[in-house]
């Protein structure tokens, strides 16, 4: 039986006026990937949405003034190593729950291109519904191209030891995920596959793949990890 997420994943539709149909990619996975989880009495910990894209110098210049003030209050701030200058913006939402970066790393090398990330993340269920579609796709619109790749990741655990062989299953049962990679060892997964659920997906070797599902077990709790494309969090 489904867990009171069913409830909050309508609040958040209402709330944002958006609708399934309207709903951006990552925003859809991030949302299904929830109510999964809760429907495999999973407690979430942790989701993100992340776009990248690399850009030429002089674009980067121009999005950087512009982004000096599409924030309010926001926190600016830059870093020196040997090779680059990372340029961040933070904004911190007033509950807390949520915090949207967007950063820019500038390579010394002029002739390399400047690489950009944007990433809103939230801690825990309640923040899925402060989740603002509509300054995600503003961001995304303002900010980065037609070709930018969107990552979707959403962290979860199970207080106790479970089969991830199990719920592997009813995820790609769920999703109609078709398995390409498999890595097992002492305690952690990581299972790769495809689905044509979400038109993104990334080459792995000679096939494409837009989902990854990962576990690990320790001290007697089991952690599960899901992204589309690919996970980029530490797991």
């Amino acid at each position: 039986m489904k867990s009171v997420l069913a409830g909050i994943i309508a609040l958040f539709i209402i709330g944002t006026g958006a609708y399934p149909q309207e709903m951006t990619g990552s925003h859809e996975a991030l949302m299904e990937f929830a109510s999964f989880a809760a429907d495999k009495q999973l407690e979430v910990n942790s989701w993100s949405v992340t776009m990248k894209e690399k850009v030429s110098t002089n674009e980067a210049d121009k999005i950087k003034e512009e982004l000096a003030t599409f924030w309010n209050n926001a926190v600016i701030s830059q870093e020196r190593t040997a090779n680059a200058v990372k340029y961040t913006v933070k904004n911190s939402h007033k509950n807390k729950q949520i915090v949207e970066t967007y950063s820019m790393i500038f390579p010394h090398n002029n002739k390399s291109n400047v690489e950009m990330v944007y990433s809103t993340e939230g801690q825990g269920t309640p923040s899925l519904t402060k989740l603002n579609q509509t300054t995600v796709e503003e961001v995304s619109r303002r900010f980065f191209s037609k070709n930018v790749t969107k990552f979707t990741c959403l962290k979860a655990k199970f207080s106790g030891i479970i089969d991830d062989v199990l719920v592997y299953e009813k995820f790609k049962q769920a999703f109609n995920v078709a398995t390409i990679d498999e890595i097992d060892e002492n305690g952690w997964t990581s299972r790769t596959g495809y689905t044509q659920k979400w038109d993104q997906a990334i080459r792995a070797g000679d096939q494409m793949m837009n989902t990854q599902f990962a576990t690990r077990t320790l001290g007697g709790e089991t952690n599960i990890t899901i992204g589309t494309p690919i996970i980029t969090a530490e797991y």
